[in-house]
């Protein structure tokens, strides 16, 4: 009988420790942030974008260039959705269409480039001075998808300059405790193909990764632990039952097995 209160107790010790998670492993940006600047490189825009673009002017006929968009925006109160929607999509070609312009090649451009050529064709058309003419061009929103161990899964718009992989997360309403918090990966499509890139939120060098700062149209894929694919409890109170519960089971089957012999 001391035999088997040995090998239960091994065994209550063996799930009680496999059931915990981690303190450390729920953490995030553990330690202290690097020194290193972080990239400001300008955006260089890409096929499915969508953009806003925003002309305004004393001049009545340049505003009226825009005016479908600029009345759709002010009928809905500015609401970000309605700036996504009225925006212009970057075609299979790189290219976009604009009133009075018509096609211009944006991929591969800054938004300060694709200003410029806007200028340049409004004077090789009908203008001859640019000089009262304002223009804004922006992405009208960040389309993403976060799917795996996160409270709130499914598809978003960011309307942010800059979002990270925290905006994300935070949008899904964080990552649950059996996410695996060191293992988040981010696909994306660069240069017509699929990038897989896996990232630990816990290291705090992870905001130098370029994958660190969201594209359009990425995949965050948050992992379970072990302790999901075990079925067994992320918190101490649900770990001491799973752990009650496979003592039970263990002490009915030696009980059962010595009235067998």
């Amino acid at each position: 009988m001391k035999k088997y209160s040995v090998f239960v107790i091994g065994i209550l010790l063996m799930f009680f420790v496999s059931s915990c998670v981690p303190y450390k492993n729920i953490i995030y940006v553990q330690d202290k942030l690097p020194d290193n600047k972080i990239d400001t490189t300008a955006y260089k825009i890409q096929k499915n974008d969508i953009l806003y673009v925003s002309l305004k002017s004393g001049n009545e006929t340049i505003e009226r260039l825009f005016k479908m968009q600029n009345n759709a925006a002010t009928n809905n109160n500015n609401s970000q959705s309605t700036l996504y929607l009225e925006g212009y999509t970057v075609d299979n070609q790189g290219y976009i269409e604009l009133p009075v312009i018509n096609k211009i090649y944006v991929e591969g451009k800054t938004f300060k480039e694709v200003k410029n050529i806007i200028k340049k064709k409004l004077l090789a058309t009908q203008f001859r001075s640019l000089d009262d003419i304002y223009i804004k061009i922006k992405l009208a929103g960040i389309p993403f998808t976060v799917l795996g161990e996160v409270k709130n899964p499914g598809s978003g718009v960011l309307y942010k300059e800059r979002p990270d992989l925290f905006d994300i997360l935070g949008n899904a309403s964080d990552i649950s405790l059996v996410g695996n918090r060191k293992s988040v990966v981010v696909i994306r499509r660069e240069e017509n193909k699929l990038v897989k890139q896996t990232l630990d939120l816990t290291d705090s060098n992870i905001i130098n990764s370029p994958y660190f700062y969201i594209r359009p149209n990425d995949v965050v894929y948050v992992p379970p632990l072990r302790q999901k694919t075990l079925g067994t409890g992320a918190t101490l109170q649900q770990s001491i039952s799973a752990t009650i519960s496979a003592l039970s089971l263990i002490t009915t089957i030696i009980l059962l097995s010595k009235y067998v012999k």
